[in-house]
């Protein structure tokens, strides 16, 4: 009888960075393989998922893109 422990791991990743320095363009390259030359300032938060394989293991990777916060002091 063979014993499978496949294996899940999730890893929450903050991406954080100034307003207009490609947060999120870089999140989408890696995710879904592709690139928009359109900028559109991310609002508060939003994520990707990414499941990866890796030695016989189900890796998730959530990519949170974090919008500045600007202070009006």
């Amino acid at each position: 009888m063979q014993n499978n422990h496949h294996k899940e791991h999730l890893y929450k990743i903050l991406v954080i960075g100034d307003l207009g320095v490609g947060k999120t363009s870089i999140i989408k390259r890696y995710v879904h393989h592709n690139f928009s030359p359109n900028y559109r300032a991310t609002i508060g938060v939003d994520f990707a998922l990414k499941v990866l394989t890796w030695d016989q293991e189900t890796v998730r990777l959530q990519l949170w893109d974090i919008a500045e916060l600007v202070s009006l002091a």
